[in-house]
């Protein structure tokens, strides 16, 4: 069973229990991961107009379904503490243009000492193949928005903003990257020390700028091509590099 906690405007909070593959009888505490989304290592700010190769971006929204989040290594095995997340850091009634950092509060957790963590990026084939209907109101499931009919697939994250390429201050095209379908989802693993106790957590951080560039490359958005994910449900060759690029995007902490 899992349960929501209402976030404030300041920062927006989902919580959600996982089930468990750890029947560990011992004491457990919850345990707190802090999504964050950043730019070049600071706090993603919307509308800002972001160095990118030789020109500039500006991005507006981001956000991402995390799943099958699994703690490693601990005295009884690997713990799964949640099924399905979903992290919006860039909310319509958010106070100012920053993006806000998402804590996501995980209840019972086996105390204990970890090797590392698991991360599930968007929304695994055995959930995938559900929809919205099939999820009670308040589950990071049943978000009707997020879910991408004609794909029969959830939009595993959505990332949008504009391009100038000529850095006069005038957008140039859309940036729209939706990622979605089987093909696209990832598991990363992160090792590093983690101790579940009470009052412990860590920091999830995305950094878009890493993000963008590709095995030292940037995404060349001169290519209008990739400026968007494509409509086409067979074409997923930019979220698949996207979608390939997120772990190195990602520090755990």
């Amino acid at each position: 069973m899992k349960f929501s906690l209402a976030g404030g405007l300041l920062i927006a909070i989902l919580a959600f229990i996982g089930c468990k593959d750890n029947t560990d009888s011992g004491p457990t505490s919850t345990f707190t991961i802090t999504f964050k989304a950043l730019y070049d290592g600071q706090p993603l700010e919307k509308f800002k107009a972001y160095d990118y190769d030789t020109y500039k971006v500006q991005l507006t929204r981001f956000n991402t379904y995390m799943s099958n989040i699994t703690l490693l290594g601990g005295t009884s095995g690997d713990v799964k503490i949640s099924d399905i997340e979903w992290v919006n850091f860039t909310p319509d009634l958010a106070p100012d243009n920053f993006a806000v950092p998402v804590p996501i509060a995980i209840a019972n957790v086996p105390d204990g000492d970890y090797t590392g963590i698991r991360l599930g990026y968007g929304v695994p084939p055995n959930l995938n193949a559900q929809q919205p209907k099939d999820f009670p109101a308040g589950h990071p499931l049943s978000n009707e928005n997020e879910y991408w009919l004609g794909w029969k697939s959830y939009i595993f994250n959505k990332i949008e903003g504009q391009v100038d390429l000529n850095s006069n201050g005038q957008a140039d095209g859309a940036l729209i990257y939706h990622c979605g379908s089987d093909a696209v989802f990832r598991e990363y693993t992160f090792n590093l020390p983690v101790k579940v106790e009470p009052g412990a957590g860590i920091t999830v951080e995305f950094d878009l700028k890493t993000l963008f560039v590709l095995n030292g490359t940037w995404l060349d958005l001169n290519n209008a091509y990739n400026q968007i994910t494509s409509n086409d449900v067979n074409d997923v060759v930019i979220a698949n590099e996207l979608m390939d690029n997120f772990g190195n995007a990602t520090t755990v902490k």
